[in-house]
């Protein structure tokens, strides 16, 4: 053993060879740790810049601006969240869209979670006509239309029926019903500075858009791309390289084997 050892080690041509291949080892080992350092410190800016896009998110509020044509337009922050990590509270807010919009409990195959608070203050101005019933009884016929345009209307009808009976008038029967039509357009942009905004706007008068929400999902998990590991193989290897031939001289050429791999993950394709 000691014989066959000591051969070796005399082969000079075999132990330039064996070292050459160790750095080449090593040296590849080195870039395969440097690239999950740099996919390490990626994912983390990442979560970083996701929690202060969401800290800013709670802290901004609707404005309410107009656009050229002079309707009201409303904007906000967009938050984003993580479904590969939720946080309690992002779990509970979910949660409360899952549930009114039937979607499935991962949130699978869902971009977005939008929400809007409005609130109409309206007047109209009715028509009114009378139709008698008989000597003591009048109903009053109410009307009220009004078309704004834009997939916006507001159509009112109704009437009571009035009784004037042993010197008072009695309300015997009232009816109403009320058609409103609401066009809403909504868009998720990105601004200057990086982050979306949720946009809101509609030409109702009188409606009033109180609050409104938007939540991006990502999954981290999901999303990033299936990283290519280091490793060991066993393969058949057919190339153009340095040989070391069973004369044990190093030579250039082609060659085919079979035999053991070690390759860095930014190595595989």
């Amino acid at each position: 053993m000691k014989d066959k050892l000591k051969n070796i080690l005399a082969n000079r041509t075999l132990v330039t060879f064996v070292a050459g291949a160790l750095l080449c080892l090593l040296f590849l080992k080195q870039c395969n740790n440097i690239e999950n350092l740099k996919q390490d410190v990626k994912l983390a800016q990442q979560d970083a810049d996701r929690n202060l896009n969401n800290f800013k998110a709670a802290q901004d509020s609707v404005t309410v601006l107009r656009n050229d044509n002079g309707d009201q337009l409303a904007q906000i922050r967009s938050f984003e969240f993580d479904l590969s990590n939720l946080q309690g509270s992002q779990a509970k807010l979910t949660k409360k869209y899952q549930k009114a919009l039937a979607l499935n409990d991962d949130l699978k195959k869902v971009n977005s979670l939008i929400s809007a608070e409005l609130e109409i203050t309206d007047s109209l101005d009715v028509a009114t006509s009378t139709e008698i019933v008989d000597t003591t009884t009048t109903k009053i016929n109410f009307e009220s239309s009004k078309d704004f345009g834009n997939g916006n209307s507001r159509f009112l009808t109704g009437f009571s029926t009035v009784k004037y009976d042993f010197g008072q008038f009695k309300v015997l029967e009232s009816k109403f019903e009320l058609k409103q039509t609401l066009s809403l357009m909504a868009a998720i942009e990105e601004g200057e500075d990086g982050a979306d905004r949720l946009k809101l706007s509609t030409t109702y008068p009188g409606l009033v858009i109180k609050d409104i929400e938007n939540i991006n999902l990502v999954n981290t998990r999901l999303n990033r791309r299936s990283e290519k590991k280091a490793g060991w193989g066993i393969g058949i290897g057919v190339g153009y390289g340095i040989n070391l031939n069973n004369n044990q001289v190093i030579s250039t050429g082609p060659s085919i084997g079979l035999g053991l791999y070690w390759s860095p993950k930014f190595l595989r394709f």
